[in-house]
């Protein structure tokens, strides 16, 4: 059994010694070109031939070095390279590098040091390469950076997070992923631009001007964590930190650093969504020095590491949580029957992670039992990135609980993306419903899961609670209406209702439901929603019903502050932050369900919505592990009319 996790990174390398002070670069670790053998790149995987290891679930199906043909436009295609180290696993970070003029794309992959720095920490290398070697001009280098960042989020034949895309363009590249970047912010968690030539003022007014795709927020308002190497701070350098010292809302003094001659800090502000984190590098020195392993190591440990762009606004929400492992999550593996074969012998070794706060320890070490919450991941995630992304790791380590987020399952199916034809092996998502032959249930793994949290962990079963984002807002709709004896509560968000299925057994007890859709996303108003409203409305015999209200139009403003209706609406937030709630309520006013519009947010999961569940509804409620009895507030529930 081969050791996992090689990042979201394997482990936090602190450069004594091999950080050096920077008025220059190092160039202790150069490798000359005479040095390196060229490699030629292999030719991707045909989708069709992918087939399942059930032994090694998640792991890459390829390894090394790769062409790959990026489609720009209908008559441009260009090429760029992959390079994907050995026993890497999903979603690990992606650093796009931008290979200078005239350069082998596999010799500057060594020499830059980002090959040896992949093979450290399990990274993912995608190369951007100029056409003929010399890159074009700023419109065609700048579509074919787009397209090649969209293509990646797609996964082709390696499965690849966007929240943790880097970018990173030498010499002539610097400028080019300079400039694409401030026109599509939401592209990447963090660059840097080694060989930078500045910005000038008419560049910076235009910024200013041009609408993000955020409303009220302009291009040169989108924080960005950037390093920046330039051969000397002349106006237009100067004109270019400036314009992201104000971007990323930056202290004024520099911060001391030994890995840069300029470090500016982010002052304190933004919001537990959309925090400012956004660091300001600058360092005077040819770029040509810089290519090697100590720099590439530092501009990945200091800026990129632990940095995110989740899904959030449609310029992405930026925070830093860090990198789980050295916060406390632990991985764990097993062989698990998937529950197509009652002798179980389809066997699949899955994997999920535990996240055990500091403040959840305190209280079991105080003899005290702890609630426990499932994290289901959307479509194309895994359980290393979703405690993060959805917000429920900072709930856990406030609130003192602990968090479950297992990676789920994938078939081998041909998929056309984005004139891609890859395979949805690479995209895991939840399977609500019955094992097949080659993928098992979910469901079981969910029950196999319970089973193992109770037996390793000091849980209050009367307080075990289910959320998920997207594909896991699914899950989580299944975990209620197909799991109620194991589950208290219920959040799914991003997914406004499930599928009923033949023989479901919902009912055999009560799992009141907390359910989130962003405005900018979709609304209660389709068919499934509209349907599981109605279901669960029937179900439990609320006093309102789906007619009652009239939900809002996507992107509709409300006028007014916070407020309750007499039927159940309330509308509370701050800022761009508001949530409008239409609950549903027992004859004796216990809410059994809340639909939640979010304003503002794209498909996604917010931290302060997870606060909001917590706070709003999973603490009112209780379940008897024995009877499946529910209680609100210490009060039993009755759904009698």
């Amino acid at each position: 059994m081969r050791k996992r996790r090689l990042s979201l990174a394997v482990s936090l390398i602190f450069m004594v010694g091999a950080i050096f002070m920077l008025s220059g670069c190092s160039d202790s670790d150069k490798s000359s070109d005479s040095d390196i053998p060229v490699v030629e790149a292999q030719t991707l995987l045909e989708a069709a031939d992918i087939t399942i290891d059930y032994d090694d679930y998640y792991g890459q199906k390829i390894q090394g070095y790769y062409n790959f043909d990026c489609v720009v436009s209908d008559t441009v295609t260009r090429t760029a390279k992959f390079y994907i180290p050995e026993n890497t696993v999903f979603n690990q970070p992606t650093v796009f590098v931008g290979v200078p003029d005239n350069e082998n794309t596999w010799k500057f992959l060594v020499k830059s040091g980002w090959k040896a720095l992949a093979d450290e920490k399990g990274l993912h290398i995608v190369l951007m390469e100029p056409k003929d070697g010399v890159w074009g001009t700023d419109e065609e280098e700048i579509a074919y950076i787009s397209a090649l960042n969209q293509d990646v989020s797609y996964r082709p034949f390696f499965c690849a997070f966007s929240a943790s895309f880097y970018g990173i363009g030498y010499g002539e590249a610097a400028d080019l992923l300079q400039k694409q970047s401030v026109n599509n912010p939401k592209s990447w968690a963090a660059i840097a631009l080694m060989g930078a030539t500045g910005m000038t003022a008419s560049e910076v007014i235009s910024l200013q001007e041009t609408p993000s795709k955020v409303t009220g927020v302009s291009l040169a308002e989108a924080q960005t964590p950037v390093w920046i190497v330039a051969d000397e701070k002349n106006p237009g350098v100067s004109s270019l930190i400036d314009f992201y010292k104000s971007a990323n809302h930056s202290q004024d003094a520099q911060a001391a650093a030994d890995y840069a001659d300029e470090v500016y800090l982010p002052m304190e502000g933004g919001s537990i969504d959309d925090e400012w984190c956004a660091n300001v590098v600058y360092t005077s020195a040819d770029w040509t020095d810089c290519v090697n392993k100590t720099y590439a190591e530092s501009i990945y440990t200091e800026l990129f590491e632990g940095t995110y762009r989740y899904p959030g606004n449609a310029n992405g929400a930026l925070r830093r949580p860090g990198e789980i492992f050295a916060r406390g999550f632990e991985y764990f593996e097993a062989q698990v029957a998937g529950g197509y074969y009652q002798d179980g012998r389809d066997v699949y070794n899955r994997e999920w992670y535990v996240y055990v706060p500091e403040s959840a320890q305190a209280k079991i070490n105080n003899g005290e039992k702890v609630p426990l919450v499932f994290v289901f991941h959307g479509a194309g995630g895994s359980g290393n990135e979703i405690g993060d992304r959805s917000g429920w790791a900072t709930v856990a380590k406030e609130k003192g609980f602990i968090i479950i987020c297992p990676t789920a399952s994938h078939e081998v199916s041909i998929r056309e993306v984005s004139n891609i034809t890859t395979n949805e092996y690479f995209r895991a998502i939840w399977n609500e419903g019955s094992a097949t032959e080659t993928r098992p249930s979910d469901l079981k793994f969910v029950e196999y899961l319970y089973d193992w949290m109770l037996t390793n962990y000091s849980i209050d079963t009367t307080r075990v609670y289910a959320s998920g984002q997207s594909s896991g807002g699914a899950m989580t709709w299944a975990c209620a209406g197909q799991l109620p004896d194991l589950f208290t509560a219920a959040a799914p968000i991003s997914m406004a209702g499930t599928i009923f299925v033949e023989n479901n057994p919902v009912g055999t007890s009560l799992v009141p439901i907390d359910c989130y859709m962003g405005e900018l996303d979709s609304d209660f108003t389709t068919d499934r929603a509209v349907t599981s409203i109605d279901n669960f409305v029937s179900l439990y015999n609320t006093v309102e019903k789906y007619e009652d209200y009239t939900f809002k139009v996507k992107g509709e403003e409300r006028a007014g502050t916070d407020y309750t209706s007499q039927t159940g609406e309330e509308y509370y937030g701050e800022g761009n932050n508001y949530f409008t709630n239409y609950l549903f309520n027992t004859a004796s006013r216990v809410p059994m369900l809340r639909f939640v519009e979010v304003a503002t947010k794209t498909h996604a999961i917010w931290p302060s919505e997870c606060f909001d569940v917590w706070s709003k509804w999973f603490v009112n409620y209780t379940k008897d592990p024995v009877t499946h009895e529910l209680y609100y507030q210490g009060n039993a529930v009755s759904t009698a009319q």
